[in-house]
């Protein structure tokens, strides 16, 4: 590395190395590997279009020379942006990203199986520059892992909002303001809430990754994950101006909404025999959630279960404030739905069992205001035909420290057939989904 040989591929191997501490939940390690992975791209320019560039090559650095082909260059694309996905993961929510999305000049890359093929295709015309970047997307340069990029990307201009808005903020965000007021968010608020997904190719529309095939149950995690990132993102925008108390307060509709449908996409695993551990970490990871519940304007926002399931909490103690036992019965349900996913993908990696115990701590305030006498075990069996409940005080699963490690993301898996206590997951009945759509339906939203 101090001498600067074999750096592109030594770059490559960096990134393989964070996606483990990320998966493990090693937080410095991920920090300092994101900005590692981004010091070193910048002087081999590869934020540049087509990965090169001949301005300023007279300057001191290890630059690479041009790509020798054209697998060279989807090489170094990729790479690129393998290394800004990361970036931007590991400040999801509410820290300054390493690269400014106006560096950003390198176009996206191709298609995977054009690829893995090394067919002669064109460069994507699309780079994160394009107006209709998020709107659009061209059939020859589609496929689930651009969409992917595009997702998180979105989940970065929410952090970028978030983070500007409040630098030099006088107060933090608070549910007595309108933020449709604030410049810009109208137009994010737009884009993540409605036009990202409504705009997806058929084909990914009605897709949530979850397919039937004659060998079994399939599922891509990179479109899994596309569906749900969006609704991530706008609790992350709406969260700070959610007020229950308001049945108009469009930022209350929106949180309710995403997390019902992140509660959705897990009800569609749920259906089938999937090992949720074998996701990408991204499904269940949050960094400093205690604050999340006053508001601070230094937060740092939960993703997707976890995010999930912090508004399923503020929901859950608005019932009991309102004496409503039954809607709050629900709530309890769809925690505890949360907590076992969490819990599941513990079995696997230790990021899940950490992610659960952090969401107990946010909820010691309903735990000790409900007339509940076991709130923590309200919920579907752990498993059909099983009389278990979901969270057995004295049966608390921990995570498994086998030879296989921690999984690296996988974009495709199949039905698992492990034993029936190995990472399966219960179907919600009938009558849970109904009461959860019914609570959503109560600030009007359908």
């Amino acid at each position: 590395m101090a001498s600067g040989e074999d750096i592109f591929s030594v770059m490559q191997a960096c990134i393989l190395l964070s996606w483990y501490f990320y998966q493990e939940g090693r937080w410095v390690e991920v920090w300092i590997f994101a900005a590692f992975q981004t010091r070193v791209a910048v002087p081999l320019r590869l934020n540049y279009p087509g990965t090169f560039s001949t301005h300023g090559n007279n300057s001191p650095g290890a630059y690479l020379a041009p790509p020798k082909d054209l697998r060279d260059l989807e090489s170094r694309r990729r790479t690129w942006w393998m290394t800004i996905l990361f970036d931007r993961i590991a400040s999801v929510g509410g820290w300054i990203h390493a690269v400014d999305e106006r560096d950003l000049g390198t176009e996206l890359p191709l298609r995977t199986d054009d690829f893995e093929t090394g067919a002669a295709i064109p460069s994507n015309p699309q780079d994160i520059s394009s107006p209709d970047l998020f709107t659009r997307h061209p059939p020859q340069y589609t496929d689930s892992f651009l969409l992917l990029i595009k997702a998180v990307m979105l989940f970065g201009r929410v952090t970028d909002f978030n983070v500007r808005g409040n630098l030099r903020a006088p107060t933090p965000p608070s549910k007595n303001q309108n933020p449709f007021f604030l410049d810009g968010f109208k137009e994010l608020d737009q884009l993540i809430s409605s036009d990202f997904l409504s705009n997806l190719p058929q084909i990914f529309r009605n897709n949530t990754g979850v397919t039937d095939e004659p060998e079994g149950t399939r599922l891509d995690t990179d479109i899994y994950m596309v569906h749900i990132i969006p609704h991530a993102a706008t609790i992350t925008l709406h969260n700070p101006y959610i007020d229950f108390a308001d049945p108009k307060s469009l930022s209350t509709t929106r949180c309710i909404n995403a997390a019902r449908s992140i509660l959705s996409a897990y009800y569609t695993l749920s259906a089938t025999s999937l090992d949720i551990s074998r996701l990408h970490p991204f499904v269940t990871v949050s960094s400093r959630p205690t604050v999340v519940m006053h508001q601070s304007s230094e937060y740092f926002e939960q993703i997707c279960w976890y995010l999930a399931a912090v508004v399923q909490i503020q929901l859950c103690k608005y019932f009991i404030e309102l004496g409503d036992m039954e809607r709050e019965s629900t709530a309890w349900g769809e925690i505890n739905v949360l907590r076992f996913a969490m819990i599941e993908y513990g079995r696997r990696s230790p990021i899940g069992t950490r992610q659960e115990r952090l969401l107990q701590g946010l909820m010691r305030d309903i735990v000790q205001l409900t007339t509940h006498k076991q709130p923590l075990e309200v919920g579907v069996p752990l498993y059909p035909f099983s009389h278990n409940t979901l969270f057995r005080k004295t049966d608390i699963p921990r995570p498994m420290r086998d030879d296989t490690g921690a999984p690296f993301p996988s974009p495709t898996m199949s039905e698992d057939t492990s034993p029936p206590n190995s990472g399966r997951i219960s179907v919600p009945t009938s009558n849970q989904r109904s009461r959860s759509i019914s609570n959503a339906n109560m600030w009007g939203t359908s």
